[in-house]
Formats: structure tokens, C-alpha cells, sequence
């Protein structure tokens, strides 16, 4: 009897050569199953109606598990910067960035679950992509971000495992098509925010001679005299608090 395989996204590349599969979420924007293979006997799964069955009790669970795992995030923060800020400061900067994370990792895991429960473990092909790659550097991008075809494959496949308690039922592929479109995406949504490259000289001359402290944007160690300039290059504001999509450590005062 033939493994059956855990189909995540719309790409051709995780069920080809499958003979029976279990899809979630498997309804295309066209309204038909994107799995177009008529050999492959398909299960589909409906997140929704999963998630439907999520009580009072068992999402204030979530919510007290995800407000400790902040707790220690801020810690962390607050060490590898070498700065001593209050709780109110992160929730400012990264909070509604990190809820969003929270709750979308939550129903994925969720229905990861549930698809084990009834299923048991499945092989899983997972499309070569890498966290650092998949992480939203602002709250804006996460809201796009979390809603592509590939962070959810990615997700899902990573909570399956999980739940499955094992490594071995999932099969790497290699996709450069993949990746090229996820840096496009990104590159698209990100469009206008600063970069690590390409300050103005008012800019590069204000980070030389203003005091600390430092801030952390865009993944680079700012001056608070270099945003200004900044803001008035782009003549609004951006959205101000960015990380690092690679998230390489910086000290804050380099």
C-alpha cells in the first residue's frame, strides 16, 4: 500500500508522483481543487471548520502561553541590546508584530493536530525555503506575508512534524522557482522602506556625529539625528520599527 502525503500548497511539485493525499485547505481562488492530478485520490481538509471548534477556554489557554513567551522575548530583547527597557516600550515596537505571529502559528499548529489525530503521521514533501527567509521584517509585511501559498506550506508542514514527533516523514525539494518568487513578493511589499544600502550624505554625516543612543532599523544600527533625515528624504514617515529578515545580531551601539 502506498504512503499517503500531506499536500500544503498549490505547487505541483508536493504531490507529483503521489498516488492519495491529504489536502488542507485545497480550494483555489478558480473555486476548484488545485490539486489538478485526476490520478491522485484526494482528502480534503477545511481549516475553518477545525478552527470552528476552538471554545472560550481553550483560546484564553493560547492567549496566557503566548503573553508568557512575550514576557521572555522582551527579556531577550533587552539582553542581546544591552538595554534595560520596559515591557510597554516592546509592546510598542514589536507587540502586534509578535500577536500576529502567535495566533497564525496557533492555527496552524491546530490544525496540524487535528489532521494527525484523524490521519496519523503522513509523508510530507517541504519546499527547501528557510525560516530567516519567511519572517516578516514589519508588521505591515506580516499581514501579507502570513497570507501567501508558501509560509503557509512551510508552516504547516514545521507543525506537523511537530505533532507527529518525528523528522523523518518529510522530504526536502528543492525549488529555486520558489524561492525567486517569495524574494520578489517580498521585494514588492517592501518597496520604499530603507535599505541597507543608499543613505543620503546628510544621513551618513548625522550617524557620525550624533550622541547615543542608537536605534535598531531596517537591520541597521541608526542614529536618532540620521532618522530625521531620513524621514525628510522620504517625506513620511515610515513604518518605523524593522527587523532584520536574517536576523543577524547587532549591537546597538556599533
Amino acid at each position: 500500500m502506498s504512503q499517503k502525503h500531506l499536500v500544503t500548497g498549490p505547487f505541483s511539485e508536493l504531490w507529483r508522483g503521489v498516488d492519495s493525499a491529504v489536502v488542507i485547505d485545497g480550494i483555489g481562488l478558480n473555486g476548484n481543487v488545485y490539486v489538478d492530478d485526476p490520478s491522485v485520490a484526494l482528502t480534503l481538509v477545511k481549516s475553518p471548520e477545525i478552527l470552528s471548534q476552538v471554545d472560550d477556554a481553550e483560546f484564553a489557554e493560547f492567549q496566557r502561553i503566548s503573553e508568557s513567551v512575550f514576557q521572555s522575548l522582551v527579556g531577550e530583547l533587552n539582553r542581546v541590546h544591552g538595554i534595560d527597557h520596559p515591557e510597554r516600550f516592546w509592546r510598542i515596537v514589536c507587540g502586534a508584530w509578535f500577536l500576529q505571529f502567535a495566533q497564525v502559528w496557533y492555527l496552524r499548529w491546530r490544525v496540524a493536530s487535528e489532521v494527525f489525530r484523524e490521519h496519523g503521521v503522513l509523508a510530507c514533501r517541504r519546499i527547501d525555503i528557510k525560516w530567516q527567509e519567511l519572517l516578516p521584517v514589519t508588521h505591515d509585511e506580516a499581514s501579507l506575508l502570513f497570507a501567501t501559498d508558501i509560509w503557509n506550506h512551510v508552516a504547516y508542514c514545521d507543525a506537523f512534524n511537530f505533532v507527529a514527533r518525528s523528522s523523518n516523514v518529510e522530504t526536502v525539494v528543492i525549488s529555486p522557482d520558489r524561492n525567486q518568487e517569495l524574494s520578489d513578493y517580498r521585494t514588492i511589499i517592501n518597496f520604499g522602506l530603507p535599505s541597507q544600502s543608499a543613505k543620503s550624505k546628510l544621513e551618513s554625516v548625522l550617524a557620525k556625529i550624533s550622541p547615543r543612543p542608537k536605534i535598531v532599523l531596517a537591520g541597521v544600527v541608526q542614529s536618532r539625528a540620521a532618522l530625521v533625515a531620513m524621514h525628510l528624504r522620504l517625506g513620511v514617515l515610515p513604518r518605523l520599527w524593522r527587523f532584520s529578515a536574517k536576523l543577524t545580531p547587532q549591537p546597538v551601539d556599533a
